[in-house]
């Protein structure tokens, strides 16, 4: 089986990424993966979003950022035909690594309460579901509701 390369990921992958992540249940998108607005997360976050390619397709992807804090992970998916190969644990690894070298020590990652093989996922990983904190989200301008 072959090895998986993993780099950051670029605007040149957006594409790709954006098809995995429209095809993958669990993974919710909304305005903020727009081209636009990934290009300028990509910018902020340098080289700490991540994506796995076998044989020239993408097989996975990690987004990663910080506040200087703290750092996030959102849209962590391996396309159905990668699974089982640990691509989603290099990919978190690797993100992680990235977010090491910032000077973090500490990070989050976001996924919906329902997805129970995304949940099994971080569990088996060794990261722990926090039932001590919640998330609260309000649109920044227009309506507010």
């Amino acid at each position: 089986m072959p090895t998986p390369h993993i780099a950051p990921m670029t605007m040149n992958d957006y594409p790709d990424a954006m098809n995995l992540w429209r095809g993958t249940p669990g993974i919710g998108l909304s305005a903020a993966d727009g081209p636009e607005t990934m290009r300028a997360y990509l910018l902020r976050n340098p080289g700490l979003s991540q994506c796995a390619r076998l044989d020239g397709m993408l097989a996975g992807t990690v987004l990663a950022g910080h506040d200087g804090r703290r750092g996030y992970l959102h849209h962590l998916c391996v396309g159905e035909a990668f699974r089982r190969r640990g691509i989603g644990r290099m990919l978190v690894e690797s993100a992680l690594s990235a977010l090491a070298e910032t000077g973090l020590d500490k990070a989050h990652a976001f996924l919906f309460a329902d997805n129970a093989a995304g949940r099994n996922f971080w569990e088996k990983a060794g990261w722990s579901w926090r039932t001590d904190i919640g998330v609260v989200s309000r649109m920044t301008r227009g309506d507010m509701r």
